[in-house]
Formats: C-alpha cells, sequence, structure tokens
C-alpha cells in the first residue's frame, strides 16, 4: 500500500515542498481543505503523515481539540510521529509547540531553493516511513561512503572528535565549518556517555560524575558512531544502547532561546543543555529517534556550504521520535 502525504497549509511553498519529497518517498500527496479533512483521514488510519502549518498557532489548538471531540487526543489511533510541523519562525520563537501532545518534528520554511530542500526532506521522509530503525546512508547520496565505529572507553570522545575534523578538512570543508560540526559531535558524545546510562529504572548512573573522569564503557554504555559525506550533504548519527532519554526535557532544551536575558545556566549541574540548542541553532538539522529502554540514536545533517554564513543560516529541521 502506497504510504500517503496530507497537507493542511495555505502557504503555496508548503505545497512545492511537499510535491517534491512526496517524489522522493514514493508517496501519494495530498492538500487538505480543512481541519476536519485530516481529523477524519487520520481517524480512518488513511495517511502516512500529515503537515500542518503552525506559523499561527490556533490552527494546531483546532486539530487538537478535533482530535479530541473525535477519536480522543491520546488515542492509539493519533500517532504523534506522523504529525509534521511548519512555520515560517524558528523553533525559539514557537516554543508553544513543544507543548503539544502532537509534537515530533518541525521544519523551519525554508525560503530558497524549495525543490531541492524538498527533494532533501523526502530522504527523511523515506526512512520515517521505513520504520523503527534508521541508517545513515538512507539520508546521503548514492556516492556517499559510511565509516563506522564503537567507542568503548570515556577517553576515546576527544579522538573520534578530531577524527571527524580531520574526515571534513580532507573533503574540502572549511576549516571553521569542521571545528562547529566535530563540537556538535562532542556534544552528542558526551550526552550517550554520560547522561544516556541508566538502570532498570531509568535513574542516571552518571548524572554526578564530571564530564573528565575516564571511565572504561562496557557491554550497553558502549557507543556507535557513523560518519559520511556525499559531497554535498554531512551526516553524522551516534548511538547508544539505553533509549532513556526525556521527551519533554529534550524538547524544552533544544527550542530554548539561550540569548533571553533571564536564563542562566546552571554551571554546576552536569549536561545543562546550552550544547543541544547551540548544536540545532547553528544549523544542523537534529533528530532523534528513540526506543524506550533500548537505544536512541541522534543524527547531525548538515549541508556542505563554501562559507560559513550560509552554513549558519541553512534551512534545517528537528525531529524526536519515539517508539514505545
Amino acid at each position: 500500500m502506497q504510504n500517503r502525504i496530507l497537507l493542511l497549509s495555505d502557504h503555496p511553498d508548503d505545497a512545492t515542498l511537499l510535491a517534491e519529497a512526496a517524489g522522493v518517498s514514493g508517496s501519494a500527496f495530498e492538500v487538505a481543505r480543512t481541519v476536519k479533512e485530516v481529523v477524519e483521514q487520520v481517524s480512518k488510519q488513511a495517511v502516512s503523515a500529515v503537515f500542518i502549518d503552525v506559523t499561527k498557532i490556533e490552527r494546531l489548538r483546532e486539530l487538537e481539540s478535533s482530535f479530541q471531540e473525535t477519536i480522543g487526543l491520546f488515542s492509539d489511533q493519533i500517532k504523534p510521529n506522523l504529525i509534521y510541523m511548519l512555520s515560517e519562525r524558528e523553533l525559539s520563537q514557537t516554543r508553544d509547540v513543544v507543548l503539544s501532545p502532537l509534537f515530533s518534528t518541525f521544519y523551519q520554511r525554508p525560503v530558497h531553493e524549495i525543490g531541492l530542500n524538498g527533494r532533501f526532506f523526502g530522504r527523511f521522509l523515506k526512512v520515517a516511513h521505513k520504520g523503527i530503525r534508521q541508517d545513515l546512508t538512507d539520508y546521503l547520496g548514492e556516492l556517499a561512503e559510511v565509516q563506522k565505529i564503537e567507542l568503548n572507553h570515556t577517553s576515546q570522545k576527544q579522538e573520534a572528535v578530531e577524527a571527524v575534523r580531520q574526515y571534513l578538512i580532507a573533503a574540502k570543508i572549511p576549516a571553521r565549518i569542521s571545528n562547529m560540526i566535530g563540537n556538535a559531535v562532542d556534544e552528542l558524545l558526551m550526552n550517550a556517555m554520560f547522561d544516556a546510562p541508566s538502570d532498570d529504572f531509568g535513574k542516571q548512573l552518571y548524572s554526578s560524575t564530571a564530564r573528565t573522569q575516564e571511565r572504561e564503557l562496557i557491554d550497553r554504555e558502549k557507543v556507535q558512531m557513523s560518519i559520511g559525506f556525499d559531497g554535498f550533504y554531512v551526516g553524522v548519527s551516534v548511538a547508544d544502547q539505553f533509549g532513556s532519554i526525556d521527551r519533554q526535557r529534550l524538547l524544552n532544551l533544544v527550542s530554548a532561546n539561550y540569548k533571553e536575558s533571564d536564563y542562566t545556566v546552571k554551571t554546576a549541574q552536569a549536561g545543562a543543555g546550552l550544547g543541544l540548542a547551540t548544536v540545532y541553532n547553528c544549523g544542523a538539522t537534529l533528530i532523534y529517534n528513540c526506543e524506550l529502554r533500548q537505544r536512541t540514536e541522534s543524527t547531525l545533517l548538515y549541508r556542505a556550504y563554501p562559507t560559513y554564513r550560509e552554513f549558519k543560516s541553512q534551512p534545517k529541521f528537528f525531529s524526536a521520535r519515539f517508539h514505545v
């Protein structure tokens, strides 16, 4: 059965974007006229992805209310992973959306190269349609060479980050951009090594451990990393074997605007979250795929622009898909 995408938006660029994405993902594509139509199709389980423009939060609230009135907002028929939110504003400027039980994926509408960005997003949709597990090669072009390593000691983190930098520099990516990507990978590895490990009750094992304290990573604590470049896009993924990341905390941290003067980082608190927000705000498409109590894979995707200015302001999206 062919996957089917439904779009609820009045913005013409959204239809262009999704038509391209549908072509890449092998999906049928239709435009919905009303919230009622979306609810009817979801209740029939007739769609595999619903895109909604949430630039005006009232439309999202209307969708939530309609779901609640018809089939129940928390019904098994409503899966947040099939909801995709579009907006002309940055995620940090529309933080209300992360409080929605429907939140999963947020895409700030690109204003240039709509077709190209739609085709790139189509790769993500194709992966999402496949099921739970993802593979970095699915996000990159046919010419991509993906390298995979396993880290079994925290001391290998810096070696891995430096290897990423050297890999990118060898690929002719400017040093400033390579350094920024390296810093982002450092953040993901740090989270996988120190924040992810937890006991059977979900309690973090190293929440009070200094990040400079070295230890061997044994059994489930081993971390997998992959990196690839297809000549156009860079991809890096980091996976832990715990699946312990807290959904709402992740959403709050990534969407936070740390430029606001009333925010202060608690430097004594391990994993304060400033790194993740910086990673996303500096140009990274950031994807989290979490299998509860089994595995969390975080993926960074970048277009390798020739200048830092273009790189930092590139179109991006954030996705947090949770599987129970």
